[in-house]
């Protein structure tokens, strides 16, 4: 059985969060309420982030793309974990609850990602809606997931899941991974409950330890 690297986007390859920060500069009033709420695990994140994006002017699609980009920065290492990955022979997905509208321009600089998982958004309206692709499966034991990490996981075949990740989003990938590296608020969730976890702060902290952990 081998290995595949399940790797969330938002937060964990840009080095911030990308939706809040999208949020913060597009929608800074109406946002906090609701980004507060799926933090403290209040507001199922579908509905959460639902409610967030229909925040948005249709009109806005290309002017965040542009802020993305200019202004959201890549943690550091990412293409060297890609490389490093396809030398070991280890399929990299990225697997993330945010919109290819912004997330697949930023990983159009990047080689070596096997496929992303992520959500369109419907711009026919005045305002963004979300369209959820990946809903919880029969295992899932949320139903509110929005995008079902572990769901997608199960489609990619039997393998040992190495999974990366940073927030609230990625507790439920945590659940059924073998190896889990972690970062930010994922970390925290993994002390509180005992995951068995390494932290890491870039992308060449994950790389100096891939080879030896699939050992």
């Amino acid at each position: 059985m081998g290995y595949i690297i399940a790797c969330d986007f938002d937060g964990t390859v840009t080095a911030s969060d990308t939706i809040i920060a999208i949020m913060q500069r597009f929608a800074p009033t109406d946002s906090q309420a609701t980004l507060s709420r799926i933090l403290d695990r209040t507001l199922s994140i579908q509905e959460g982030v639902t409610t967030l994006f229909n925040l948005l002017d249709t009109s806005e699609r290309q002017a965040i793309v542009e802020f993305v980009r200019q202004e959201v920065s890549i943690r550091p290492g990412f293409q060297t974990l890609l490389d490093k990955a396809q030398e070991l022979d280890i399929p990299f997905y990225i697997i993330s609850g945010g919109m290819h509208f912004f997330i697949d321009p930023i990983l159009s600089d990047f080689t070596g990602i096997e496929a992303v998982y992520a959500n369109n958004v419907d711009f026919s309206g005045e305002k963004m809606l979300v369209e959820w692709r990946y809903p919880c499966d029969d295992v899932c034991a949320s139903g509110e997931c929005g995008t079902c990490k572990p769901s997608i996981v199960r489609t990619l075949g039997s393998h040992q899941v190495i999974a990366i990740g940073d927030s609230v989003t990625d507790i439920r990938l945590a659940e059924v991974a073998d190896i889990l590296f972690t970062t930010d608020k994922l970390t925290t969730y993994a002390e509180a409950e005992a995951i068995p976890h390494i932290p890491f702060q870039t992308f060449y902290d994950i790389v100096e330890q891939l080879e030896e952990v699939v050992r």
